[in-house]
């Protein structure tokens, strides 16, 4: 498994962890909720550009494991998309 394509999936799991931050943000009550939705703002961000970046890069220069990173960026950003309604709905 090339270089690029492990740092897409540790970045995927750093967008899934800023997005569960997000999601206990979003049910519990007070203050304290706006400190860790911008925690998890800043975290799935960075987990969501380097996914992509690092998958559009394996996906260019590793032609085996192209459909792979293709499902991980399609997959990457599905999450956010799920993610922005949960947000404006919850």
């Amino acid at each position: 498994m090339p270089w690029c394509l492990r740092f897409a999936i540790g970045s995927f799991l750093l967008f899934g962890i800023g997005a569960a931050i997000i999601a206990w943000a979003c049910v519990s009550p007070g203050w304290e909720t706006l400190g860790r939705f911008v925690w998890g703002l800043l975290t799935a961000g960075a987990g969501l550009i380097g996914s992509a970046l690092f998958s559009i890069i394996s996906s260019v220069t590793q032609q085996r494991w192209r459909t792979f990173s293709l499902a991980l960026l399609a997959a990457s950003v599905l999450l956010f998309l799920l993610l922005l309604v949960f947000a404006r709905f919850a």
